[in-house]
């Protein structure tokens, strides 16, 4: 695909850009707060998933 990308953790689709993720994830996904890392640009749909995401991929 390309280089490095950001990836939805809601739906699993992958963006060349940041501000496209983020735009990805205000349209499609907005219904309720989109949780996003900012270590890793990974979007996540609620705070479990995220909370569960930053303590296997970030030890936080």
């Amino acid at each position: 695909m390309f280089g490095k990308s950001y990836g939805c953790g809601a739906c699993g689709m992958r963006f060349k850009y940041r501000d496209e993720l983020v735009k990805h994830a205000q349209d499609i996904h907005d219904k309720k707060t989109t949780y996003l890392c900012i270590t890793c640009d990974e979007s996540y749909e609620n705070e479990s998933s995220f909370m569960l995401h930053m303590a296997r991929e970030h030890r936080v």
